[in-house]
């Protein structure tokens, strides 16, 4: 069960819904989840049923949404604030997810809860290939077969597919609204460096690495070349001037020593505002996690 922080619950005639009967809804919404799974109901004739015993609680404003797996989906509006997402699977039950990943698919924010503007062709073209990328279907016949092997209707699959163009289109604009302002608070993260750094089990004299031929003497090292976002390098390097030495200095189980040989200042191009926003959105989902309340109830 998790509940997010989408603000306050009312019924519909302004007063405000009581535990108590939240309660009551969640429990009912379990017990119609069940039987919806047991007889593996089509996506279209469950929301039917959803619809019906939703306009008995209006407070909780009760929407059926298909998940990321064969399953349903419930969402209920908490009188505390937020919304709590019920999941049961079709068939056979899977193993479970652990609560972080748990919490990312099912803490939906308001604006994926209450979107409903329509759908590019290209959102649901990427939508389609991110689905295939994550289950590994590389060709058309690979989908073809893994489609056939399926339960999910073809209106099943659909709103699979658009629940995923929906996610994504929401991260693209949140990467995008908040990624100037951690840009301009993270400015010298998003220097571009260019740097060498060696690792091992033994410290490194850090001049050898002017002549990386002199590392043959040492019995096991490991030589990194590269290019990196500067807050993605090994934190030793990360603010390290030009061309100058670092370490050894210990590094998780041996000792790092590295140089950095380019380093350019952070600009405020598209490349650099769309890492700045995806490192953002990262940051904002781990907020997002850190005031919601998770419970994980396994029917």
């Amino acid at each position: 069960m998790i509940r997010g922080d989408h603000g306050p619950l009312a019924t519909r005639d302004g007063g405000a819904a009581t535990i108590a009967g939240f309660t009551a809804v969640l429990a009912e919404g379990a017990d119609i989840l069940r039987a919806l799974s047991r007889r593996a109901t089509p996506l279209s004739e469950a929301g039917k049923a959803i619809e019906e015993w939703a306009g008995r609680h209006p407070g909780a404003r009760p929407r059926l949404v298909p998940g990321d797996r064969d399953e349903y989906r419930l969402l209920l509006r908490h009188p505390d604030g937020g919304v709590v997402a019920l999941s049961v699977p079709r068939g056979e039950r899977p193993r479970p997810d652990g609560p972080d990943e748990v919490a990312e698919r099912c803490l939906p924010p308001r604006e994926l809860v209450e979107d409903v503007e329509p759908l590019e062709d290209g959102d649901l073209r990427e939508a389609v290939a991110e689905l295939r990328a994550r289950r590994g279907l590389h060709d058309r016949a690979a989908t073809l077969a893994w489609l056939a092997e399926t339960p999910w209707s073809g209106e099943q699959f659909e709103a699979l597919v658009a629940g995923i163009a929906r996610r994504r289109r929401f991260r693209r604009r949140k990467q995008a609204e908040l990624g100037p302002g951690h840009l301009a608070s993270h400015r010298a993260d998003f220097d571009r460096v260019r740097a060498l750094w060696v690792t091992g089990s033994e410290p490194v004299n850090g001049e050898l690495l002017r002549g990386v031929t002199a590392l043959t003497g040492y019995r096991q090292a490991v030589v990194t070349v590269g290019e990196r976002w500067a807050g993605e390098l090994p934190a030793p390097l990360r603010h390290a001037g030009l061309d100058t030495l670092v370490g050894p200095v210990p590094y998780g189980d041996g000792y790092l020593t590295g140089v950095v040989l380019e380093r350019r200042a952070a600009r405020d191009d598209p490349e650099t505002l769309a890492a700045a926003g995806e490192a953002a959105f990262g940051e904002w989902l781990v907020a997002r996690r850190g005031r919601a309340s998770v419970e994980c109830h396994w029917l």
